[in-house]
């Protein structure tokens, strides 16, 4: 039943984008796949390939998902993941890279791509997918966290070291680790299109600090406070801001990791975020969170 359900999700989600998703075999799918990976990220050749044709042939050799996007017969989109384990065995799929081609991002290849990975995932018996995202980049948090229901389980400081692409321009590579727990009310929510975002007027109303937001200059401004509801909010394209001011882009990064990644590793959680950029964090395991009518309870 739920494997049937979560494939009709995937289907919906493909037909929406107008495309077609499979899986990927053959060293030519891997090189075409490994070659969009190269595009999307503006990886420069003499830097190496974000993931090379023979590593993806490893990942799908070993029961893990190479799976791509086309319309119309034209790859623009991918995804790659590999089986992990958390350190009491339980196994999870770790999605490594998902890279849709710029002029196809706002057309729903991203979701549908997602779609189909939880449908893979339980065809196979898998509960549970993580991966990391940049906390840094606003669509992907509204992304990963609105539109797919995930969960944040971590910050990781500079989880890559610093990378040579044109989407990380050789900053500090900081990320939230994703959580995607697939029979979850919240992810059943998101597959229905019942999406939960936070009311963050009401959690001003009744509270909630602002710990960091843009100064008029667009420069970060970090207050400090110990109240159990934080707001922050993310620059609107921080992926432009690393071409165009690398200073200001740095010193957003500096901000969010002392607010962020700070309130994590002191038992914090991301309860909830919205499309326009703001993420809520709440102090403890069991803090109540206000919402809007678009959902329930983050």
């Amino acid at each position: 039943m739920a494997l049937r359900a979560a494939t009709i999700v995937a289907a919906d989600a493909a037909q929406r984008a107008d495309v077609r998703i499979t899986d990927v075999h053959g060293i030519a799918a891997f090189t075409a796949v490994s070659a969009l990976f190269d595009t999307v990220w503006g990886r420069p050749g003499e830097a190496g390939a974000v993931l090379p044709p023979e590593a993806l042939a490893a990942i799908a050799h070993a029961g893990g998902q190479v799976s791509a996007a086309h319309r119309d017969d034209q790859l623009i989109g991918a995804t790659a993941a590999f089986l992990g384990r958390t350190p009491d065995g339980t196994p999870f799929l770790h999605s490594h890279v998902t890279g849709v081609i710029d002029d196809a991002t706002r057309g729903g290849v991203g979701a549908a791509l997602k779609w189909h990975q939880r449908a893979w995932c339980i065809a196979r018996g898998i509960d549970e997918v993580r991966w990391t995202f940049d906390p840094l980049v606003r669509r992907n948090v509204a992304f990963n966290l609105v539109r797919l229901g995930a969960q944040v389980g971590g910050y990781l400081e500079d989880a890559y070291g610093r990378m040579p692409d044109a989407r990380n321009a050789g900053m500090p590579t900081d990320r939230l680790v994703a959580r995607w727990v697939l029979h979850s009310p919240r992810v059943a929510g998101a597959a229905a299109g019942r999406t939960a975002s936070p009311d963050v007027d009401a959690l001003r109303r009744s509270g909630a600090a602002v710990v960091l937001d843009a100064l008029e200059d667009g420069s970060p401004h970090v207050t400090v406070t110990d109240v159990p509801r934080r707001l922050v909010r993310i620059p609107e394209d921080i992926e432009q801001l690393r071409v165009t001011d690398p200073d200001l882009a740095l010193a957003w990064a500096v901000a969010v990791r002392a607010t962020v990644g700070r309130a994590l590793a002191d038992g914090a959680r991301v309860s909830g975020a919205t499309r326009d950029g703001w993420l809520v964090l709440a102090a403890g395991e069991r803090v109540a969170e206000l919402t809007d009518r678009r959902g329930a309870d983050q």
